[in-house]
């Protein structure tokens, strides 16, 4: 690698000439050479960093770096100096009425809100698609954001069956019922065209598909899970797998599966972007196998006191399953929701490297919480929790998990004894009395 080129007649900004081996060693994720001289022009500087397998631990002086703050990979002074410019508000994740309606006054003396591209990115295994996730797709997410405009980006698994695994029995999954989406699309837009004749000139949205099987799975991310699963530190303790936590191997696979899968549906959209000179504004990474119970407004702080996130500034996240933060859905800035879609499997290198949380390092969620959610905030994005928030994940052949909006935390104004008929009223029919889990007695179900 020649290492000279970003500080050679110009500089990027931000990077700082003194430290560009440990940038390249940052980039690839593992150690290279010290700096060799060109045996003709001494002004020339390589490293050699073939050595595929190495380990990827840096010295001391080169791994230095805080892990509050991780390296990533966009502008963050730039961005800092937007946000300042803009005057962008602080709204804390707790926020009170009172607070929502300053926001509101606030709102009412910038006047209009217009906002810019929005995209929708759906992403998963489509789990009991067709009757349970896609009618509660069209009335609480289509919906809402059909004023929007937003395209639509879906990556899912083509995978028929699903192995019982934790808190699943498994059973038969149905791929080809995603491509339902596109007609749900199609219908939100024709419906708010028609209810909303002045606001015609929205252009009926972009929609696009890519999926995975388990073989081009296993070939893009094999590298990874060997690494995660069988890398071991001096005393024989594995560095990824979160010994400490009740995962099981499948556990691990399911949540690469996961990032994979995020990754892909954020890549599509980026494509489309770049091909078509689109630039997203606010962005949503939500699941293909969730019933939706309340309404998700992109564009909303909360639902209770319709605040809109004027500035563009906010990442916003749901108020259940806070293990310490919920790791299955967000929207907000385009630049926030990107790294938190596709910055995982380089920033988990930054976590392990610092081995602050032993047994813990790849947990989904204490990962976000301390490494991927910090590195949003670096530049100037304000973490929320919108109050209002409500899905249940589902699983194979109708099933619900009615638990899901009511462990460790909870979504404002849904009450527990109530879930069975919640669920009855988002699903539009009969749902069975809860079902409990053969081994966790916490867990319930109701099949639809």
């Amino acid at each position: 690698v020649m290492v000279n080129d970003c500080f050679a007649a110009g500089v990027t900004r931000g990077l700082l000439k003194e430290n560009r081996r440990k940038i390249i060693i940052e980039a690839l994720g593992r150690k290279c050479s010290k700096e060799i001289t060109d045996r003709d022009d001494n002004t020339v500087f390589y490293l050699d960093c073939d050595n595929v397998g190495e380990s990827t631990q840096l010295s001391e002086d080169e791994s230095s770096q805080d892990e509050s703050e991780p390296s990533i990979d966009v502008g963050i002074q730039e961005r800092k100096a937007q946000m300042q410019s803009a005057g962008a508000d602080t709204a804390e994740s707790s926020q009170d009425d009172d607070e929502s309606e300053s926001s509101d006054e606030e709102a009412r003396r910038r006047g209009p809100f217009t906002p810019g591209p929005c995209a929708l990115c759906f992403f998963g295994l489509p789990r009991s698609y067709e009757t349970i996730v896609l009618p509660t797709i069209e009335k609480n997410i289509l919906r809402p954001n059909a004023k929007y405009g937003c395209d639509v980006f879906v990556h899912f698994f083509d995978q028929k069956a699903e192995a019982a695994g934790r808190y699943n029995d498994g059973g038969s999954i149905d791929p080809s019922h995603i491509y339902y989406l596109e007609a749900s699309v199609r219908k939100a837009h024709e419906e708010f065209r028609k209810e909303n004749k002045n606001q015609s000139s929205i252009p009926s949205p972009v929609i696009q598909f890519v999926n995975d099987t388990d073989d081009t799975f296993i070939i893009a991310r094999k590298h990874q899970l060997d690494k995660y699963h069988n890398s071991r530190n001096e005393a024989g303790n594995q560095i990824y797998f979160p010994w400490k936590s009740n995962w099981k191997n499948s556990s691990m696979d399911n949540m690469i599966k996961q990032w994979h899968s995020i990754n892909a549906s954020f890549s599509l959209m980026e494509s489309y972007a770049h091909s078509h000179s689109v630039e997203y504004e606010r962005v949503a990474m939500l699941r293909n196998d969730v019933l939706y119970v309340t309404p998700i407004d992109i564009y909303l702080l909360d639902n209770l006191n319709k605040t809109i996130d004027h500035n563009n500034s906010h990442f916003v996240m749901p108020p259940f399953c806070l293990y310490p933060v919920n790791d299955r859905m967000i929207y907000g800035p385009y630049g926030a929701v990107r790294i938190w879609a596709t910055q995982r499997f380089d920033l988990i290198e930054h976590r392990v490297r610092k081995a602050k949380d032993k047994g813990w390092e790849m947990h989904s969620e204490k990962f976000l919480d301390a490494t991927v959610l910090p590195a949003m905030e670096s530049l100037g994005y304000h973490r929320h929790i919108n109050r209002d928030i409500c899905f249940l994940r589902t699983r194979p052949n109708g099933i619900v998990m009615v638990n899901d909006c009511f462990s460790a935390g909870a979504t404002r104004g849904l009450l527990k004894k109530n879930r069975r008929k919640i669920i009855i009223q988002a699903v539009g029919r009969n749902c069975s009395e809860e079902i409990m889990d053969r081994k966790d007695k916490t867990i319930s179900y109701v099949k639809c």
